[in-house]
């Protein structure tokens, strides 16, 4: 079987049951464009005709605007940003959501090298002190070391873990 029907396979089984909520787990992940396009149509028409919610989970920044309706950006396990999928899209507030933005390539610009973020993630339970993206941040402060920022509300119904 190609990875399309595999894919519709595994969406059915998760259907069976009629969940309230569906978890995708990197849906299109291996697929060929086309095929990834039509997984997408078929979670966005299952999601309207049963009135389930999907939690999609990927990394693949090109697919959230066509199914997303909110975005959480999560960074060494946690929420960095949570915002509306156009308006995290449009202007992303955190510096690690925009150095992902800032990473995808994009039609009809010519760059000789892509934007890679500067550093490594840090390993699982050695988190630095303070902010855990301070490291790698280019707008990083003195006190991002020492202080975890809290999660705030920044705009009506957007969230975010920086105060710069």
């Amino acid at each position: 079987m190609s990875g399309g029907m595999q894919q519709r396979i595994m969406i059915a089984m998760a259907l069976a049951s009629e969940p309230k909520l569906l978890v995708a787990d990197e849906p299109t992940t291996a697929l060929d464009v086309t095929i990834q396009a039509q997984i997408l149509e078929l979670l966005s028409d299952l999601k309207a005709r049963l009135r389930m919610s999907i939690l999609l989970i990927t990394h693949n920044l090109g697919i959230v605007g066509d199914i997303a309706d909110r975005v959480a950006v999560m960074y060494a396990g946690q929420i960095v940003e949570l915002s509306p999928a156009r308006a995290l899209l449009q202007r992303p507030l955190h510096p690690y959501t925009q150095a992902l933005m800032n990473s995808v390539p994009q039609l009809g610009h010519e760059l000789e090298r892509l934007q890679a973020i500067p550093g490594n993630v840090p390993n699982l339970g050695q988190f630095p002190s303070g902010c855990r993206f301070h490291p790698r941040c280019p707008k990083a402060q003195s006190d991002c070391s020492q202080k975890s920022p809290e999660l705030v509300e920044v705009e009506p119904g957007r969230w975010v873990r920086c105060p710069y």
